[in-house]
């Protein structure tokens, strides 16, 4: 009846004629979680945060998606997708998958704000509900201390193409205008793309892709002109018959922070596995980040590990309870912290400081 309710309101918007030629789907997630975190004092002697409860929204949101029939196998799609502050006013943000493509035959063509393949990798291994919330494996695979690597964000004014499955293979290739030249005038324009593979048939599931950016860096460092980075990744998952999944992440980003040459690069890695019975799961992944390396040699104390158990039960197809327990530990010369709702940490001086979190929520589906 709600879903009738949304969608009539939907349709009060548009033009009839429009809406008849389109299938539209109304579609979303309500996911919150009280949580209670903190952190320890950094390795300089600042202050943490002490143990605070708080109600976390993890990821809800709303969308709408159709399709369009344009004869001789050709379709229109389109999506658009908008998070919820279901935590605060319960109002709309941006920032999800909104795009308008076509499919067919050859493929699919998207433009938009888009998932790319390598963030799609890292969603796949993930464990926790939705690969949302505080204690995911982007906490570490995803970052380079406290600057996130753009492996696990989603592209703005992208463009992607993705192509057929052959016997369980497909491609996907994108391309990120930059839009400006934000290093100046003169300057290159901040450019990306990608390119990945992924192969998934039954229990299986192996994906690899590279990302590049060029004329401007992740390590938004004073002096970052026409600086590139670039991201290897692999992933893959398995289900055995014993309802046992198990998933693992390898990933290596390197970074420039000016023209010159000077960079940071670091390898990280995870593992997961879940085990479901019947309605109810419990699972424990793990990430590790290897020593940040610059021009100059390598880092003292720079790598850092998160580990995070969860448990979920379903109470029916579209309604999940469920908790977590997640650690985040760094060595005194590391600054990573929670990827999503992260810690507040008011000092600057971080490195050296370990994260905690319990949560229990509850996730409903429509």
């Amino acid at each position: 009846m709600q879903k009738k309710i949304i969608a009539l309101a939907v349709a009060a918007l548009a033009s009839s004629a429009a809406f008849a030629q389109s299938n539209v789907t109304v579609y979303g997630t309500v996911d919150l979680g009280q949580a209670w975190v903190k952190s320890n004092d950094s390795a300089a002697g600042a202050q943490g945060q002490k143990n605070v409860g708080r109600l976390d929204n993890n990821s809800s949101n709303i969308g709408f998606r159709g399709t369009e029939d344009l004869g001789n196998g050709l379709k229109a799609l389109f999506q658009f997708e908008a998070g919820i502050n279901t935590d605060t006013n319960g109002g709309w943000g941006g920032g999800r998958d909104t795009y308008i493509g076509l499919t067919g035959g050859f493929g699919t063509f998207v433009a938009g704000n888009l998932t790319h393949p390598l963030r799609a990798m890292g969603s796949k291994v993930e464990i926790l509900p939705g690969a949302a919330g505080f204690g995911t494996v982007g906490s570490i695979t995803g970052a380079i201390g406290t600057t996130k690597t753009g492996a696990d964000e989603r592209a703005q004014n992208a463009l992607a193409y993705v192509s057929p499955k052959f016997g369980g293979f497909n491609a996907t290739v994108a391309y990120v205008n930059g839009e400006v030249n934000p290093n100046g005038a003169g300057q290159g324009e901040a450019r990306q793309w990608q390119v990945a593979g992924q192969y998934e048939d039954g229990p299986l599931y192996v994906g690899a892709g590279y990302h590049k950016v060029q004329n401007g860096s992740p390590v938004g460092t004073a002096g970052n002109v026409e600086a590139d980075a670039a991201v290897w990744r692999l992933a893959a998952t398995y289900s055995f018959p014993t309802n046992t999944k198990v998933t693992a992440l390898y990933d290596n980003t390197k970074a420039e922070t000016d023209v010159a040459g000077a960079y940071f690069k670091r390898a990280a890695y995870s593992l997961g596995v879940l085990q479901s019975f019947g309605q109810a799961a419990v699972g424990l992944e793990w990430a590790k980040s290897n020593k940040i390396k610059t021009q100059t040699g390598t880092v003292a104390d720079s790598s850092a590990n998160i580990w995070t158990l969860v448990g979920t039960y379903s109470l029916s197809k579209r309604t999940t309870a469920h908790a977590r327990y997640s650690k985040l530990s760094n060595n005194a010369g590391a600054d990573y912290r929670f990827y999503n709702n992260p810690v507040a940490a008011a000092a600057p001086a971080a490195a050296g400081r370990d994260y905690t979190g319990f949560m229990v929520g509850l996730r409903h589906s429509f």
